[in-house]
């Protein structure tokens, strides 16, 4: 009868315009119920055909009444028996008759929906027999959710906006809706006002006159006893029902105290305001108390005093995710000294469906181990793996859950870490159910993705995320800070401690982290006239407000003003941090390595090495000029030339314009930069994290810069550095040279300076060079 059903309407309205044949198989299923709306729709005089049986559609077959054995129009009543048939009811021949038989389906049909029996079909039951919802229990279904979705169409079907629930015994969006309503109802809202949206009013009115406890019973089954049961129910408690049992008794005294135990609410055993929000709406009362949060943003130590003032214990954050995102091991150390713990995170995209597949699940669990791993996470720790966007049934089976089998596998591989899901509460019920997922970290404050409704929070839950905020004060307050808060369960008490060793220098990789996050970011803002990294060291150049001084935009490069407001304006900066290396102690100076490696980006240099540039002079070049001018300010004699400058260029004590400090940034700046105008186009943090990872691997970089700059050639060396005096023919040059003439207080007359002091200077350069290059 289906087949017949599908044979005709194709037949009937196949040439019709905006039509669309369904197949003809003798299935029911979405395409058969389109066409027959659309059916509908033409019989109702609608020119703009449409799968959705929408307003238009219901206005005008309210307008023309209900469908029974006297209406006017055949084709109507045999829409309305192909529907029948489509549900699994009797339809008559599906010809219009509407006889005996297709009313005995009409009545079994509307008897299962709780309605009285009815011999005809009104709008709204019209409506929801054109839609694939069963009004019989069904696979999985649960007859007591059944018994409770029949009460609330018996008893809110006539207000306006309530339309017919499916009677399956299965909670879903519809039915949450339909709840929603019909507590709308009960708090007197007129139709119209009640919308089936938990605002303001609503709450409100549950704050108000909702509340209910032991002893309490509904009149003539008026109250809200029966509602709070139904919503129990609904999100998997109580598993009785009996609409004339309208009594708030023990047992649902002690059934309401488990569900608020399991939600992490206040044991009250009444049905509270706290109670009834989490049972209607995936944050429950986004207000409540929380413990947890996550946030978008490194924490510094003001805004970790911040999350601790709040009350806040456990804090989700990054592993991964663009530099924005990522956790570094000097914020694990602010966390876990403040007494907090963290639960790791991974989040590469993952917006959209196109990013899921079983490969590139492999590939996240890969990456996060890695960096797991790197930030010595210790073992049993649940990583997070990010579903971020609202996906459907069909993509939850076919791209999700493979996606986290190959995330799974990648863990279990490594042996380390246990794979936990953030998503919407139907994502993080499936991945239960299959076994890819020890907890879910549910994301519950997207109230409207379909995820969310109609779906209980799943027993798996280690966090459930609430709301967004600001603590701490608004925003551009000191020590405010924007986070998303989190109720946590307790079945994931995070890390308070990690394996791996603290490394001094890991506060100045975060902040330098940072940064290099506001320079991809500006550069994806179609600002492309300096790349990332040159963006990045502008910024460590005058974030003090040095090296911005008439001509520093010829030596070192012109700054991008722009984006250094635009840095300077962003919420969320890290504490700034010195660097330190690792065998020789001592601090280099940031705001000296951007100069210098501006310069290094900006100017090149000469075939024969024994010749000088602009690029030396923002660097060593120019610390040796100042060397030079602050020598012949002591008034020594010549002769004392080479002894002073030895000891006063990169000596291990604070000594002199061309500090230890100094060359540090200058070796960097050049080792680094040449690197990159020969394609190496690592981020600095990562080019700093390699070379300061330990003793060893920080001294090769002295020897790299001897052998890049001047061959490994001492006589080369010592050429240069004499050059940077004395050499002439290049205008900038001698310009540059030129502001260097006066230090402390005196000028420097170049042309009564003898070559012997020249000598001297250049020469303790020279072998200050080759010293640190050999040293071991």
């Amino acid at each position: 009868m289906v087949l017949k059903a599908q044979r005709w309407v194709n037949a009937t309205y196949g040439s019709v315009p905006g039509y669309n044949r369904c197949a003809e198989d003798g299935s029911t299923g979405w395409q058969t119920i389109f066409s027959l709306t659309r059916a509908l729709q033409v019989e109702l005089g609608i020119t703009s055909l449409s799968d959705s049986f929408g307003p238009t559609t219901f206005a005008r077959l309210t307008a023309f009444g209900s469908v029974g054995q006297l209406s006017p129009n055949n084709n109507i009543r045999t829409i309305a028996e192909a529907g029948l048939y489509c549900k699994g009811y009797t339809g008559g021949d599906v010809d219009g008759f509407f006889g005996t038989r297709t009313i005995g389906g009409v009545m079994s049909m509307t008897q299962d929906m709780g309605l009285t029996p009815q011999d005809t079909i009104s709008p709204k039951v019209f409506k929801a027999l054109l839609t694939m919802d069963a009004y019989v229990l069904i696979s999985g279904g649960d007859t007591y959710i059944r018994q409770a979705q029949q009460w609330m169409n018996r008893m809110f079907s006539t207000r306006r906006d309530f339309y017919i629930s499916p009677c399956d015994g299965i909670f879903s969006r519809g039915v949450q809706n339909n709840l929603i309503l019909a507590i709308q109802y009960r708090l007197g809202m007129a139709d119209g006002t009640a919308n089936g949206v938990v605002g303001p009013n609503t709450r409100s009115g549950l704050a108000t006159q909702a509340y209910i406890r032991e002893g309490r019973s509904d009149p003539a089954g008026s109250g809200f006893v029966l509602l709070f049961k139904a919503a129990l129910m609904f999100n998997g408690y109580d598993g009785h029902w009996d609409d004339a049992l309208a009594t708030f008794d023990s047992r649902i005294t002690g059934v309401t105290s488990r569900f608020q135990e399991f939600a992490k609410l206040q044991r009250t055993g009444e049905g509270d305001f706290d109670t009834w929000m989490s049972l209607l709406q995936s944050t429950g009362n986004p207000d409540r108390a929380a413990t947890a949060m996550d946030c978008a943003l490194p924490l510094t130590s003001a805004t970790v005093a911040t999350v601790k003032n709040a009350g806040i214990q456990y804090v989700g954050r990054y592993l991964s995710g663009g530099t924005t995102k990522i956790l570094t091991s000097s914020e694990i150390a602010l966390i876990n000294d403040a007494g907090l713990s963290f639960f790791p995170l991974y989040q590469e995209f993952g917006d959209g469906p196109a990013y899921f597949s079983y490969g590139q699940g492999g590939a996240a669990g890969q990456a996060a181990v890695a960096k797991a791993h790197e930030l010595g996470i210790p073992y049993g720790t649940v990583i997070y793996f990010s579903v971020d966007f609202d996906a459907l049934a069909s993509e939850i089976e076919s791209l999700i859950i493979p996606h986290f089998r190959g995330v799974s596998n990648a863990l279990r591989g490594d042996g380390s870490y246990a794979v936990g899901v953030y998503g919407t509460r139907n994502v993080c019920l499936k991945l239960a159910e299959s076994g890819y997922a020890t907890c879910s970290f549910v994301s519950d404050m997207s109230t409207g993705y379909s995820g969310n409704m109609g779906f209980r929070l799943p027993e798996n839950w280690a966090f459930d995320q609430i709301k967004n905020t600001w603590i701490g004060g608004s925003q551009g307050t000191a020590g405010a800070l924007e986070i998303d808060r989190d109720v946590a369960s307790g079945r994931d008490v995070g890390v308070s401690s990690v394996t791996r060793p603290r490394d001094y220098n890991d506060a100045f990789y975060t902040y330098l982290i940072w940064v290099e996050a506001r320079a991809q970011q500006w550069w994806d803002l179609n600002h492309h006239d300096r790349s990332t990294q040159e963006l990045t060291a502008q910024y460590l150049r005058i974030r003090s407000g040095k090296n911005d001084g008439p001509g520093a935009g010829t030596t070192f490069g012109e700054i991008d003003r722009g984006f250094i407001d635009y840095v300077k304006t962003y919420p969320g900066r890290p504490d700034m941090a010195s660097l330190r290396d690792p065998k020789l102690f001592r601090d280099t100076e940031p705001e000296h390595f951007g100069a210098v490696y501006g310069a290094v980006l900006n100017h090149t240099l000469d075939g024969d090495r024994r010749v000088v540039s602009l690029q030396d002079f923002g660097g060593w070049g120019g610390d040796l000029l100042s060397t030079l001018a602050q020598f012949t300010n002591t008034g020594l004699p010549d002769a004392d030339a080479y002894e002073w400058s030895a000891a006063h260029i990169a000596p291990d004590g604070d000594v002199g314009f061309f500090n230890l400090s100094d060359y540090l940034a200058d070796v960097d700046a050049f080792v680094f930069g040449t690197a990159y105008n020969a394609g190496d186009r690592r981020r600095l943090s990562e080019i700093f994290r390699s070379y300061y990872s330990n003793p060893a691997v920080s001294s090769s970089r002295f020897s790299q810069f001897y052998t890049q700059r001047f061959n490994g050639d001492l006589t080369v060396l010592r050429a240069a550095a004499k050059g940077m005096f004395v050499q002439t023919g290049d205008d900038l040059l001698d310009v540059a040279r030129a502001l260097f003439w006066q230090r402390e207080g005196g000028t420097l007359a170049i042309g009564l300076v003898s070559d012997a002091v020249f000598e001297g200077v250049s020469r303790a350069f020279a072998d200050v060079v080759v010293a640190r290059a050999t040293y071991s």
